[in-house]
């Protein structure tokens, strides 16, 4: 069977086209016309044609001659009527230009691509690249979609060959292509399309890959990372305050020497006369130029020392002594900031936090946290604005859900929109519907039980900073089955949490020794971690794909405090890493391999063997190095959920000393043999920081584990 080339169905221009809908409009009607072996030798470049007239029928062919092959041989009617027949097909998916203008007026088809070039306003020309400074940001566009527009132009606006555009009188001998430096500025300019202070920050957060890379390489990058960083900046545009100096204007007196005194120093605008008329930078005193000759500086300051002095004879004659005037007092202002209320809620297993805002007419949710926790969105018609009334939210949809805290669910209606600065916005319907009232002098949240949450900053009053213990948490009970997706919700003790607070959770090894001796350790359940509390309770997630069974007062995990730890000098290490890693080697560790116990080789054999053994001394290393490489790289792979995971201090349990100096000596081990690389030293940005535990092995020892729970949730 033949093979056949098959065009997509063509489409007819609409009245409103872009460059790129143009292109590919364009590129997909060459390529079916193209496919006609009549029609193809018209598509060609430089192939021109005359305008059809009463008196010129025949458009300016000629009949072949013999020196064509006889079944290619066409006579000029025949070639007209091919013409006349392309060109009519193209009207035909080209409505917006007259099909008269196309059929008979057009003399060639990159005339005609012209035209419609023109109709739609973006033709090729001088001027038209000049309509790249209106390129602007829309309210409703994705960043990626503003990218293509932006290249899509430059792209079009390469200068061609078959263009009547001249650059400095030439004539373009040679198609333009993009140059690197071009998808620098490309890239550049997008940047600063989407906020003005973006490419500062790319610049600070991305400074080692640019030392090597260039702008428009490391794109994808900047592309993956667009939100956390616009989250960043209006992170730092949200809490800028306007500090000013008042009370500049004194009281006036009754007296006319405290006018004499406004008026005797008029403020004076720096400007060298000197410097401005030869045309140098003039924003300072003739007194301080440098090209003003030293006796001329001189007399300048006599003059003024003596025009000092007159003036203060003036004020020997007032009545009214220079003390007594009252003089301006200066002042520092500062518009107070204060924390918006929140509640700290659940929603399945997941702990959100709902901002209280009693301006707000309506109830918010952030696209980003609704697919994160797994709420259904509807579609909605609503729209949103900001608080001045006029800026657009980009509404996405609706929700319809509950939260929890503390045994009482809260109804939570609203719209999901695409950017918001936190995750939930709950206004007046939530307070209403809900019973919720604040008081803001006792930074107090009253539901309508009258149980009253204290939010903000408020210390853990319970005694676990001091006293480094782990408690163990129980099952219930009866016999309970944590299927997958489902969770365990557990009281802490009252001991350790006064406060909502994060804890570092644990499984406890007497309950899974049976898994970790048949090798099982994705059976460990759950998994270390860290979870934060919300009214005194933690719910414990089931995200494996098994379930899992507790017996009856099971002690199945268990809970420490956390903290931030301080920056310490790295030059602080235990004695024994340095015994082991940093202690330079005095002798071969091959001296402790015997060859030839029994004296049975020629010394020439054991001087061989020998030299051999000293050739790969490393093998003999008691701290192997790890693996070589021979077989390629192995490679961790961690699995992003659609959502990247929230920003947050590094956080570490709160062990006791013996087993943090047993953490810190399991890093510099796997840092001395490579598994571990500092992020400054392999040019990495850290944006998200995981907790690791130390996981106790059946044999008595720790193993390291790192938790990527929030990186991988769904």
């Amino acid at each position: 069977m033949a093979n056949t080339h098959r065009a997509p169905k063509q489409w007819c221009l609409t009245k409103i086209e872009t460059v790129n809908s143009f292109e590919n409009w364009r590129q997909n009607i060459i390529y079916t016309l193209s496919l006609d072996p009549h029609f193809a030798p018209f598509l060609a470049d430089n192939v021109q044609w005359e305008k059809k007239t009463r008196f010129g029928p025949n458009r300016g062919f000629l009949n072949d001659g013999e020196d064509v092959a006889e079944a290619n041989r066409r006579t000029r009617e025949q070639k007209v009527s091919m013409l006349e027949l392309m060109l009519g097909q193209i009207a035909n998916y080209c409505p917006v230009i007259s099909r008269n203008t196309i059929v008979k007026n057009l003399t060639s088809i990159e005339n005609i691509w012209q035209t419609i070039r023109l109709h739609y306003g973006f033709q090729s020309t001088g001027a038209h690249f000049i309509d790249f400074a209106a390129i602007h940001f829309e309210p409703n566009e994705r960043p990626e979609d503003l990218y293509q527009r932006i290249m899509a132009f430059v792209e079009d606006n390469l200068l061609r060959r078959d263009t009547q555009i001249t650059h400095h009188g030439g004539a373009i001998e040679e198609d333009e292509e993009m140059t690197p430096s071009l998808e620098n500025f490309v890239v550049l300019t997008w940047l600063r399309l989407i906020h003005t202070d973006l490419p500062k920050l790319v610049k600070q957060r991305y400074g080692t890959e640019l030392r090597s890379r260039t702008l428009s390489s490391i794109k994808p990058e900047v592309s993956q990372a667009l939100d956390s960083l616009l989250e960043e900046l209006r992170n730092s545009e949200d809490a800028k305050v306007m500090r000013a100096a008042t009370s500049n204007f004194p009281a006036k007196s009754k007296f006319v020497h405290e006018e004499k005194l406004k008026l005797s120093y008029p403020r004076s605008i720096k400007s060298c006369p000197l410097c401005k008329a030869t045309g140098r930078p003039d924003r300072h005193f003739l007194s301080k130029c440098s090209f003003l000759p030293n006796s001329d500086r001189k007399y300048m300051v006599k003059a003024r020392q003596i025009a000092g002095i007159l003036d203060n004879s003036d004020d020997e004659l007032s009545d009214v002594e220079v003390d007594n005037v009252s003089k301006p007092m200066h002042s520092v202002n500062r518009v107070q900031v204060r924390q918006s209320p929140y509640l700290d809620v659940f929603h399945t297993h997941y702990n959100t936090r709902l901002t209280i805002d009693s301006g707000a007419t309506g109830n918010m949710l952030r696209a980003s946290a609704a697919k994160r926790m797994g709420i259904e969105i509807k579609s909605s018609s609503q729209s949103a604005h900001q608080a001045d009334g006029s800026s657009p939210l980009k509404v996405i949809g609706e929700v319809h859900t509950n939260f929890t805290r503390d045994g009482r669910e809260l109804h939570f209606e609203g719209l999901v929109v695409e950017t918001l600065d936190v995750d939930i916005l709950a206004g007046i319907p939530f307070m209403e519907k809900n019973d919720i009232s604040i008081r803001p002098a006792k930074r107090q949240v009253i539901l309508g039980n009258n149980t009253v949450y204290t939010y903000g900053s408020v210390q853990n009053t319970s005694e676990h900073h001091t006293v480094r213990r782990a408690h163990v948490l129980r099952a219930p009970a009866q016999f309970t089955t944590i299927w997958p997706g489902d969770f365990l919700e557990m009281q802490l003790p009252s001991d350790i949490c006064s406060t909502d607070d994060t804890f570092a959770i644990e499984p406890r090894l007497e309950s899974h020794v049976s898994s970790m001796h048949a090798g099982k350790d994705s059976n460990v359940w759950p998994p270390p971690n860290l979870i934060t509390s919300v009214a005194g309770r933690i719910r414990i997630p089931n995200l494996t794909q098994e379930p899992h069974s507790l017996r009856r007062n099971e002690h199945f995990c268990q809970i420490r405090s956390t903290y931030v730890p301080e920056c310490i000098s790295d030059a602080v290490e235990s004695t024994e890493n340095i015994d082991k890693i940093n202690h330079p080697r005095l002798t071969n560790h091959s001296e402790s391999v015997k060859i030839d116990p029994d004296n049975l080789l020629s010394q020439e054999l054991k001087v061989k063997f020998r030299d051999t053994v000293k050739n790969f001394d490393d093998v003999f290393d008691p701290y192997f190095k790890g693996y070589n490489g021979a077989a390629g790289p192995f490679q961790a792979r961690v699995n992003m959920g659609p959502v990247q995971p929230p920003q947050r201090k590094g956080r570490v349990p709160q062990y006791s000393r013996n087993q943090l100096v047993e953490l810190q000596q399991k890093f510099d081990e796997l840092e001395a043999i490579g598994v571990f690389k500092r992020p400054e030293d392999i040019g990495v940005s850290v944006e998200y920081v995981n907790p690791s535990f130390l996981v106790k092995k059946p044999n008595g020892s720790f193993r390291l584990v790192t938790a990527f729970a929030d990186v991988g949730d769904i």
